[in-house]
């Protein structure tokens, strides 16, 4: 039982944290974080503390070719809003949980190795920034106070998702719940919110943001299935969030650069 509480907080507060960034910062940097391997590093965790080093490694192996189910959401959210700008919340989110359950059970059935799941997902993750390109940019100028139902249903949806991957990995094996990992279990509830709160603009300035921030859970994927094993629980999991953070500021560092110089 308090296995599962630390679930229910950890989860609860990551994404009330991106909620809030959204608002107070802006969807572009929301967007970049929500690259960062929050969600997945909960699971992850989680499935390597009950299940076991080595199951976890495997996992991750599954997840990184899984993150194409996982932009497969955003593209199909991204999708249907510019198609569609009036289209209910509700709809736009069903689309894209169909999205990812059919791109992820076709993903699960292949055999994928860490070099061909890293080099899958790149040239995924290429095709995904040039095509987001096209979604407009949009600063929340305003923020909504949220209501209680409402930050209850985005914390719940994102627990819902966690207690369930953990739960099951055993019964999934490492592939299925490697690829299930992949679900975008933080950052899809704030999506909706800010749809529901602020409209699609918004959205889309998130979505399309989302896929230059993915090289952070690319990086973490890589150190963590390559690693957990020697080091262990704790020390994998840093090392992993090192190379991830490295990643960022990296990444941070080269946009600043290309900004063109206002005189």
């Amino acid at each position: 039982m308090s296995l599962i509480l630390i679930k229910i907080c950890v989860t609860i507060t990551i994404v009330l944290g991106l909620s809030v960034i959204a608002e107070r910062v802006s969807p572009r940097v929301a967007g970049l974080l929500g690259g960062y391997p929050l969600g997945i590093a909960i699971v992850l965790v989680f499935i390597s503390y009950e299940e076991g080093a080595s199951f976890a490694a495997q996992s991750m192996v599954h997840t990184l070719a899984g993150l194409c189910a996982n932009l497969s959401v955003f593209a199909t959210y991204g999708l249907v809003i510019s198609l569609r700008p009036k289209c209910p919340v509700w709809l736009a989110a069903l689309l894209s949980l169909l999205s990812f359950m059919i791109v992820g059970l076709g993903l699960s059935y292949i055999d994928f190795d860490l070099i061909s799941a890293v080099v899958f997902i790149i040239i995924v993750i290429a095709i995904c920034i040039f095509s987001f390109k096209r979604f407009a940019e949009m600063k929340i100028h305003r923020a909504v106070r949220l209501g209680f139902w409402v930050t209850f249903v985005r914390a719940a949806m994102a627990c819902f998702v966690v207690l369930s991957i953990t739960g099951l990995a055993n019964i999934m094996g490492p592939q299925m719940a490697g690829v299930m990992a992949s679900f975008p279990s933080t950052v899809f509830p704030m999506v909706v919110i800010i749809h529901f709160t602020y409209g699609p603009a918004p959205v889309l300035s998130i979505i399309k943001h989302f896929p230059n921030g993915l090289g952070a859970m690319v990086s973490f994927g890589i150190v963590y299935a390559l690693y957990l094993e020697s080091l262990g629980l704790l020390w994998g999991t840093l090392a992993s969030f090192g190379a991830a953070t490295v990643y960022l500021l990296a990444f941070s560092l080269f946009q600043q650069k290309m900004r063109p110089k206002t005189t």
